[in-house]
This record gives structure tokens, C-alpha cells and sequence, in this order.
């Protein structure tokens, strides 16, 4: 049971990491096009909600979860994703929470925070799929030697037999 749980929390911290620069993209492209942070994530949150089931993950999931809390408690989009990123207990959704809360409530410098935030994601991302694509190298690597003894055998063992009988 242990071992399912870690396997399950291993999951979805997976797919909240993978899920983040997409985020982050969609939510500078807004803020460059002039869009308040309250209202890009308000419109990211709508457009999650618009998505194909198939297409959500649980990220997307979450982040409908706060914009509609948000809409019945009248709860602000920036702290309910603040008080998401602390819950979640992932540093790196947590430390995206942080920098939008802080951007949010005195404005610091919020673009550049997320992009260079955005670019680490991107990168941690890429080595998740390198490792990922690594792993499974090694998983074929054994069947593929076992078809080239099996051909090996099968082309050798007329020679031999030729050879045994005369």
C-alpha cells in the first residue's frame, strides 16, 4: 500500500511540474498583452475549464477547483493559488505560487520572475523526458538481444547441422 501511495504522489507531483511552464507561458503571454494578473489567471482558469477531459490533467484540474472556490467565497484568485502552491507541498508549484502572490501584492517585477521561472520548469522538463527516454533504452536493450541470439541461432543452426552430418 505504501509503495501505491508514493507511486500516486510521485504522479501527480509529476504532472503538476509538467504542467507549470505551460502555465507560466500562457499566463506571461497574457501579462504582456496587457492583461491585470487577477484577471490572466481568471482567463486561464476559464479556459481550463473549457478543455476536453481528456486534455486535463490534474494541475488543470486543481486550478478550476480554485477559480470556482474563489468564485463562491469571493476569495481572490492570487491567494487561493497561493494558499494552493503552500498545500501542494511541491516546491516547485509552491515557488510559482510565491513569486505571482508577490507579483500580485506589490508588483515586483513579476514578468521576469516568471520567466526565468517558467525557463527552469522548461529545463527540468527536458531532463525529465531525457531520463524518461533513457530508462526505456534499457528496458528494450534486453528483448533486442534476445531477438538477435534467437537470429543468430536460427541462421547458424543449418551451418552446424550441415557440419555435424558430414
Amino acid at each position: 500500500m505504501i509503495s501505491k501511495e508514493k507511486k500516486l504522489q510521485k504522479k501527480i507531483k509529476q504532472e503538476m511540474i509538467w504542467a507549470l511552464p505551460s502555465f507560466i507561458n500562457q499566463l506571461l503571454l497574457l501579462l504582456t498583452s496587457g492583461v491585470v494578473i487577477s484577471e490572466a489567471m481568471v482567463r486561464i482558469a476559464v479556459n481550463y475549464k473549457k478543455m476536453s477531459k481528456e486534455r486535463q490533467n490534474i494541475f488543470t484540474l486543481s486550478y478550476i477547483r480554485i477559480y470556482e472556490n474563489s468564485v463562491k467565497t469571493g476569495e481572490s484568485m492570487l491567494s487561493g493559488f497561493y494558499k494552493f502552491g503552500i498545500e501542494s507541498r511541491i516546491k516547485e508549484v509552491s515557488r510559482v505560487a510565491g513569486i505571482i502572490w508577490d507579483g500580485g501584492k506589490r508588483g515586483n517585477d513579476l514578468w521576469m520572475k516568471l520567466a526565468d521561472e517558467g525557463e527552469v520548469l522548461w529545463e527540468v522538463r527536458k531532463q525529465d523526458a531525457l531520463e524518461k527516454i533513457r530508462l526505456s533504452e534499457s528496458r528494450m536493450s534486453f528483448p533486442l538481444a534476445l531477438v538477435l541470439m534467437a537470429l543468430i541461432i536460427i541462421t547458424a543452426a543449418p551451418a552446424m547441422l550441415q557440419m555435424y552430418i558430414n
